[in-house]
């Protein structure tokens, strides 16, 4: 007898595969405060030379945005670095928030947390990698002018974005907005779930470097638009599976005040 799908009692098979891709992850940074996870992610970003020294962080109210916490607890996470000498607050119409010194953020205890999930994160990414080629491939067979539209809108946003902060939101739009195109509705719920277990391991990166990722986000949607599976899928692939290392697993602390090198290809 065939299944109702509108019958609740008898839900959609699921792949037995899936709880092991998407259950819930067993990192270090579980344990975690949400002031700790702020103070490990700009620490880590500093650490790497990520952030130059002397570099001015967006407002505390952007920070939070991009970092997915409440803006107390951005405030209290840059306070708190500051006391330790890794951030510099200064304040008056002038002032802000600026990058002070690399070898105090390789102090912090929660810098190492995150350090220690690297298996984590490394499963999560080629987890993504399976979901973002199947979804991209969908996309470019299924993609309507709507969905179109919704890609070349968070790419147009993402080009505008003057900082890290302001990129990230628009990123995942990008992101979201492809997997919505492959209008595989049973997909995307554990494909959300595996990049935003994924985003809390972002860490800011120059604003220069997350523009040329925007590039490859355009070259993305061209292959979509054009329905062309093999050239989308190729591009999705490479894209996600060089955070291997372009994300703070796979890159070694910087020695000099001045940004650090990061692998060259799609980056998030």
């Amino acid at each position: 007898m065939a299944r109702d799908p509108s019958d609740p009692t008898h839900p959609a098979p699921t792949h037995p595969a899936l709880p092991v891709l998407t259950g819930p992850a067993v990192g270090g940074i579980t344990r975690l405060s949400a002031v700790d996870t702020v103070r490990a992610r700009i620490g880590l970003a500093v650490d790497l030379g990520l952030l130059a020294i002397g570099e001015q962080l967006p407002s505390d109210a952007e920070v939070a945005a991009a970092l997915d916490v409440s803006e107390i607890t951005a405030r209290r996470a840059l306070r708190s670095l500051a006391e330790e000498g890794v951030l510099r607050r200064v304040r008056g119409r002038t002032g802000g928030t600026f990058v002070a010194d690399a070898r105090a953020a390789a102090r912090i205890p929660a810098v190492q947390t995150y350090r220690a999930d690297a298996d984590e994160v490394h499963r999560l990414i080629d987890v993504r990698v399976l979901f973002e080629t199947s979804l991209t491939h969908f996309a470019a067979v299924e993609a309507t002018a709507a969905d179109l539209r919704a890609l070349d809108a968070a790419i147009a946003d993402a080009a505008a974005a003057e900082d890290w902060a302001g990129y990230h939101a628009a990123d995942e739009r990008f992101h979201l907005a492809v997997a919505a195109a492959a209008h595989r509705p049973r997909l995307l719920a554990p494909y959300t779930d595996t990049l935003h277990r994924l985003y809390a391991y972002y860490v800011p990166y120059p604003i220069e470097y997350l523009h040329a990722v925007n590039d490859e986000h355009a070259q993305i949607a061209a292959a979509i638009r054009n329905g062309d599976t093999t050239a989308a899928v190729a591009l999705a692939e490479r894209h996600v599976a060089v955070l291997h290392e372009s994300m703070f697993v796979g890159i070694q602390p910087s020695s000099s005040e001045s940004p650090t090198t990061i692998p060259s290809g799609p980056r998030t």
